[in-house]
């Protein structure tokens, strides 16, 4: 069942067929992950160049994986992976590939990260699988089919108050020259919100409020392979993946808040009280 997507004319049995390859192969991918990570994890970094290089590292590796398995199951595809240079199809069909969210927990071996596959037709999101290894999960959509989890259909909360909803907050790792923003933002979270929970990784925080045990997340510097599949997801548990002003979510932005639906204009507005009140000062 469709929650809130748009129309859109795709082919969908093609979709569906992506989306369904990359789910009958979790298991590999999970059990790869994992071998990758303890690998990785069991090496001490030394410096922060160090550790930046092993987390590179870490997208290098699973990057290569997934772009030569796609590229042998689909070969008319293009493939749009981080860190590597796009590999152009002949065909309308897209894959937008996240290898690791969550690079820095995956090289120090914490649980919290997440493998996006996206799909798009002419550029435009319309199938995606996320798969979070650490728990075994796997969350998948097609536009217009609706959002599961592990083969359950998945919806967003019905929390309806900020002071009932729990957030994860925008600390991007640059941060510097926005902290003044980011504390006014903060600062209005934590006068009407109940909590904030962050996991390190935008995909899973996505993840966590497409199936109702998150409401909200507020977001920077986003890319557009760490959206590309969440925002099918989401939007098809029925939640909502804006810009400031409220602009859905296609091909890409450079802010974001992605929410149950239900509180998101809330959240617009106080975001842009908070911001004005920085203008000012």
């Amino acid at each position: 069942m469709s929650i809130s997507s748009p129309t859109l004319n795709f082919p969908v049995d093609e979709t569906i067929k992506r989306v369904e390859f990359i789910k009958s192969n979790a298991n590999g991918i999970i059990l790869e992950a994992k071998k990758i990570q303890k690998e990785m994890s069991g090496i001490r970094s030394k410096s922060d160049a160090d550790e930046l290089e092993r987390i590179h590292a870490a997208d290098r590796v699973l990057g290569d994986i997934f772009t030569k398995f796609l590229q042998k199951a689909f070969p008319k595809d293009s493939i749009l992976c981080e860190d590597k240079p796009l590999i152009e199809g002949s065909n309308d069909f897209r894959w937008v590939i996240d290898p690791v969210d969550g690079s820095m927990n995956f090289v120090r071996g914490l649980p919290l990260y997440a493998i996006s596959f996206g799909v798009e037709h002419r550029e435009t999101p319309v199938g995606g699988v996320v798969i979070i290894p650490p728990q075994d999960s796997v969350y998948s959509a097609v536009l217009g089919e609706g959002a599961v989890k592990n083969g359950e259909t998945i919806f967003t909360s019905s929390v309806s108050e900020l002071n009932r909803a729990i957030f994860s907050p925008n600390l991007p790792t640059k941060r510097a020259h926005m902290i003044q923003e980011i504390m006014a933002d903060l600062s209005g979270f934590l006068t009407y919100a109940r909590s904030f929970r962050r996991t390190g990784s935008f995909v899973l925080d996505c993840c966590w409020i497409a199936e109702g045990l998150m409401d909200a997340i507020w977001e920077k510097s986003v890319k557009h392979w760490d959206i590309s599949a969440i925002s099918v997801i989401l939007t098809e548990a029925g939640g909502k993946l804006t810009d400031l002003n409220g602009k859905h979510y296609y091909t890409g932005l450079p802010e974001l808040i992605a929410s149950n639906g239900i509180i998101h204009n809330e959240i617009l507005n106080l975001l842009k009280t908070v911001r004005s009140s920085v203008s000012r000062n």
